[in-house]
């Protein structure tokens, strides 16, 4: 039996992230946008539209039969990689990388774009394909399409979008059904190759110096998360008050995006690191359930695509935070400042709303 209705829970889940992710995003940066930009709520009214357009986009998602999206998997593959080319070609430059492109005054990153658009269009060819996937033909063809993608990526340079988009692509894989052998191969494959990228730009082997020994470049290529450590040591059990952060005062810089986490945990302290920790286990928790209970294969890979783009993120980013991997961006679901990602996240979820709608009862 199916249950035709809304899993509330994750929808109110998300709308919680969202609203405490506005207000972070406001106490860590509203220092940064006196001195930067003039104005204190620069960054907060900025989110909030963002959050808005995706609150908007979610609930027309939600309504929308995931059904649909099959008809869409090969143009979204088609444009994700058009806009991939398109922004290495046009976009704009901004610290050292080539990530944006921006139309009338507005910008957006295609890579984020890419990682909906490449789960699409996976599920559509899994439906159809899993029962020859470990047929080494067939499985050639997702590999080339996972290498053209992460190569596209990775020349902007953007290499925790590539590890995602890729990591993403190979849970796909392996839940559809590929052998381990083919699995630990494509694993074995991808690190050698990202060690290779590691070693061939000097900048990428001196953050992983780094992370090796991070006090040592403290005021260098760890600096950052020298400042992240220090706040969340700062913060303690309980955290030192909402506003009262000092390592976001010019500090960590832009404190609003990828290190937003040390805001939080320096105001919130460890209780409020773990009680964040305990939503996102939530929000995930109900992603998998939606995936396990999936009226069929194509909604089945759809959900377990979106949920291990969260899962991934999230981890990484707790994983930068607390020097557990090495320097590399990737923002923080729902909390960390930035449009484009807030707005393809939100609609993410009503994509996995609708499908909640269409699930099977058992054990929901």
């Amino acid at each position: 039996m199916k249950t035709n209705r809304l899993d509330y829970t994750l929808l109110i889940v998300t709308l919680l992230l969202a609203a405490f992710g506005l207000l972070m995003v406001f106490s860590s940066s509203y220092y940064y946008a006196i001195d930067q930009m003039k104005g204190k709520t620069h960054f907060f009214l900025t989110d909030l539209r963002w959050i808005l357009i995706g609150v908007v986009t979610m609930l027309i998602a939600s309504q929308v039969n995931y059904k649909v999206y099959r008809k869409l998997a090969l143009p979204a593959l088609i444009i994700s990689i058009a806009l991939l080319i398109f922004v290495l070609l046009f976009g704009e430059f901004r610290n050292n990388a080539q990530r944006w492109i921006v139309i009338a005054g507005k910008d957006f990153m295609p890579a984020e774009i890419a990682k909906v658009g490449l789960i699409m269009f996976f599920s559509y060819s899994l439906e159809k394909n899993y029962t020859r996937l470990n047929q080494l033909s067939v499985l050639g063809v997702y590999v080339a399409i996972i290498a053209t993608t992460v190569f596209l990526i990775m020349e902007q340079p953007n290499m925790s979008t590539a590890v995602i988009v890729a990591g993403i692509q190979c849970i796909l894989l392996f839940v559809a059904g590929l052998q381990w052998r083919y699995t630990l191969g494509v694993l074995a494959g991808g690190v050698a190759v990202a060690w290779m990228l590691v070693q061939k730009a000097s900048y990428r082997l001196d953050r992983w110096m780094a992370f090796m020994d991070p006090f040592k470049y403290k005021d260098d290529d760890s600096y950052q998360v020298i400042q992240s450590l220090y706040a969340l040591g700062t913060g303690g059990v309980a955290g030192v008050g909402l506003g009262m952060s000092t390592q976001n005062k010019l500090y960590i810089p832009e404190p609003q995006n990828d290190f937003i986490l040390a805001t939080v945990g320096e105001e919130l302290g460890f209780i409020g690191m773990v009680l964040l920790l305990i939503f996102f286990l939530i929000l995930i928790y109900r992603c998998v359930k939606i995936a396990m209970n999936a009226p069929d294969l194509f909604s089945f890979f759809m959900a377990s695509g979106i949920t291990s783009m969260l899962t991934l993120q999230i981890i990484m980013n707790f994983a930068v935070a607390t020097s557990s991997m090495p320097v590399t961006g990737v923002s923080l679901p729902f909390i960390s400042y930035g449009g484009t990602s807030m707005v393809i996240l939100m609609g993410s979820m009503g994509i996995m709303l609708n499908i909640s709608k269409h699930c099977y009862s058992r054990g929901h």
